[in-house]
């Protein structure tokens, strides 16, 4: 699945890494939300999924912007993960300045009993 730019600026490089799939699927770059917030952004929702191999991702809506997006990786679009929840709620609470409500989902189901 090819990703393409979102919005890019010639002045500010940070901005070039806010994707979306081709599935409509949106992300962005570590990088480039701290560079938002910095420039005062703020994050209005945020939620933890933790995918069937046990790793968290982290969902966002932003301030001035529709739509949900997944954090990436600092310099790559791949999800950044976390294998502890305590540290990607840290995250969203000490590096992004959310203190609003945190929703918590699972893709994880229990195995099958029996046979």
């Amino acid at each position: 699945m090819a990703a393409k730019l979102a919005s890019t600026t010639q002045d500010d490089p940070a901005d070039e890494a806010w994707v979306r799939t081709a599935d409509g699927e949106r992300s962005v770059r570590l990088r480039s939300l701290s560079h938002y917030i910095k420039k005062g952004g703020a994050l209005t929702e945020a939620r933890l999924i933790e995918g069937a191999d046990g790793l968290w991702t982290i969902w966002f809506r932003l301030s001035d912007r529709p739509g949900e997006f997944r954090l990436n990786q600092f310099d790559y679009d791949q999800p950044k993960t976390y294998k502890d929840v305590a540290l990607a709620i840290a995250t969203i609470r000490d590096d992004f300045g959310f203190y609003g409500t945190l929703s918590l989902s699972t893709e994880r189901r229990p195995a099958a009993r029996g046979a």
